[in-house]
Formats: C-alpha cells, structure tokens, sequence
C-alpha cells in the first residue's frame, strides 16, 4: 500500500508513516486538540461574560413602561456568540483527520484498511446528523434574533436586554490565539513530513477553517455594535452547513473502502 491511509483514493492520501517523524507528529495533534477543546469551551467561558442591555433610561425614552422593560430583564444572559464555539464542528473533522492518521501508524495496515472505512462511516453519520439537527436551531435562532431587532419598540428592546452587546475585545482575543495555534499545527505538520501538503483534503480543510475563522473576526469588528450578534449568529450557521457538507462528502467516500474491504474479507474467506 503505497499510501499509510486513504478515506478515498484520490481525494484523501496520507504519506508512508515510516517516513513520518513521530515526536513532530504527535506534537501537531496535541496542538490541534487543544484548538477544538478551547473551541468547544468558548461557551462556558463567554458564560463569563457580561451582556450590557440597553438602560432602563434608555427604554423610558423610547417609551416603553418600565415593568415591561424590567420584565424583558434575565438575572444572567446567555452566551452572546455562537461563532467561534461552531468551529468546532470543522474543526474537529479536522482532527478527525488527523487521528486517522495517527492510527495508521499504530495499527497493521491491512487492519486498518479493513476498519478506517466503518469508523469514518459512523463518525460522520453522527456528525452529519448533529451538523443538522444544529444548523436548523441555528437558522430559527437567526431568524428570532433578526424579527426581534427589527420589531420595534418592544421587540428591539427584547433583543438589546439579550444580544444588545458582544464582548468583541475577548473574542477577538480568543480567535487570536485559535489561529496562532492552527499556524503552529501546520507548521508542526510540515516539519513531521512535508509529503503531507500533497494531501489535498488535509490542506484545503485547514485553509478553510482558517479563512472561516478570519472572517468571523472581520465580522465581529466591522459591524456595528447592536448587529455584531446577529452577525455572529449568521457566520456561526454558514460554519456548520460548510462542516455539514464536508461531513457529507467523507461520509459518501467513506462507502467504497468498507466495499474494498468486504470484497478482501469474502476472498480470504473463500
């Protein structure tokens, strides 16, 4: 087998592990986990942050009673930023990727030709399943967000006591931080082997995560303060759809490995 793994031939092919060094290698994972652990906690630790509402001042003179702005008011607002915790949905099929390959180089390969295509089928069943069942929640909590903002008087204000403001300082802080470490992966990467450019899916996966994350960041400092959730909201559901369809795509060239290794099973059987 010319190729240490493949989720399909031409569209995913890793190099030789032998040629790989190891220490590097390992070091690129260990990188690369930490970025999808630190993205999968963006939540619990944007919890942290405060969401400054609109004034109870600021509603007299938009002339809405006080009782009814007061009972608009939440004792603790929910995280007001899905983006940077939805990377991880591409992210982690990143790491996914990158774990495949790590497990070639601890397992036969005849064996692992044998079960890469059933793990990579499951994984990404369940993965297009939750990108789904996540992305419609998405879209239905864009669509409350926008009705809110444009619904005034009492509708904008719901949405100033709950989106009106997002801690842009601290996310771009965070993105910061996510895309040193995503360059230090690829660098790592590189220097473990550098055959693992010629892996298109690897390397295309990774640009995107990258220009994703870019953007979001362009987002989050060029809209205008009110709006800065609901673009958010909106990059957050671009993120999971393109991990949805990237899902789809592994999930589709997942199928003809588990073929090739049915078809090897029935022969050495025979």
């Amino acid at each position: 087998m010319a190729a240490a793994w493949s989720i399909r031939e031409g569209f995913l092919a890793g190099p030789d592990p032998g040629a790989l060094r190891r220490p590097l290698f390992y070091a690129a994972l260990a990188v690369f986990t930490v970025v999808v652990l630190a993205e999968v906690g963006m939540s619990l630790l944007l919890a942290q942050t405060a969401v400054e509402p609109v004034s109870a001042a600021e509603a007299d003179k938009l002339g809405v009673p006080l009782q009814v702005f007061l009972s608009l008011q939440r004792p603790a607002a929910d995280p007001p930023g899905a983006g940077i915790g939805f990377l991880a949905f591409l992210d982690g099929l990143l790491l996914f990727t990158v774990l495949m390959l790590g497990l070639s180089l601890i397992m036969d390969l005849r064996t692992y030709g044998r079960v890469q295509g059933i793990i990579t089928l499951i994984v990404m069943l369940l993965w297009v399943i939750t990108a789904f069942l996540t992305a419609m929640l998405a879209l239905a909590k864009l669509f409350l967000m926008i009705g809110l903002f444009v619904s005034a008087p009492f509708g904008t204000i719901a949405y100033l006591a709950m989106w009106g403001s997002f801690p842009k300082g601290q996310a771009a802080a965070i993105l910061g931080l996510l895309l040193v470490l995503k360059i230090v992966f690829a660098l790592l990467l590189i220097l473990s082997q550098p055959k693992f450019l010629k892996v298109t899916g690897l390397v295309v996966l990774l640009v995107v995560s990258a220009l994703l994350q870019v953007i979001l960041g362009i987002i989050h400092g060029f809209l205008p303060g009110p709006l800065v959730s609901i673009g958010d909201q909106f990059w957050a559901l671009i993120t999971v759809v393109v991990a949805l369809v990237w899902a789809l795509i592994m999930l589709i060239a997942s199928i003809p490995a588990i073929i090739n290794a049915l078809r090897v099973s029935g022969s050495a059987g025979d």
